[in-house]
């Protein structure tokens, strides 16, 4: 994985911890993960943490975007919230499943 990419996922998981998320785990997928990003690709990654238990999609995207200003990141990021038990649930032929588990890279 790039330097630059898993700083910038670094700073993100200090954000949401700081505002008292904690992050089990975060998964690089998409263009990054599989080195076909081009100039202007967005970084996709799934951040699973079960402080997002009882948020909805909206609650969800809004912790991770207001963690993203705190964290000044300005790369375009698409973050996606799980609950380790949501994320566990999804196999094959689900989204989770055939993108973010079969073919991300967890982020260290």
């Amino acid at each position: 994985m790039d330097k630059k990419i898993s700083e910038i996922l670094k700073e993100l998981k200090s954000a949401l911890e700081h505002m008292g998320i904690k992050v089990n785990r975060m998964i690089l997928f998409g263009s990054y993960s599989q080195g076909t990003y081009k100039e202007g690709s967005d970084i996709d990654v799934a951040v699973i943490s079960d402080d997002f238990k009882g948020m909805n999609l909206l609650e969800r995207l809004e912790a991770l975007g207001l963690a993203l200003a705190k964290a000044k990141i300005t790369e375009p990021i698409e973050a996606l919230g799980y609950t380790e038990e949501e994320f566990v649930a999804q196999g094959e032929g689900t989204f989770v499943g055939d993108e973010i588990k079969a073919k991300g890279i967890e982020v260290r």
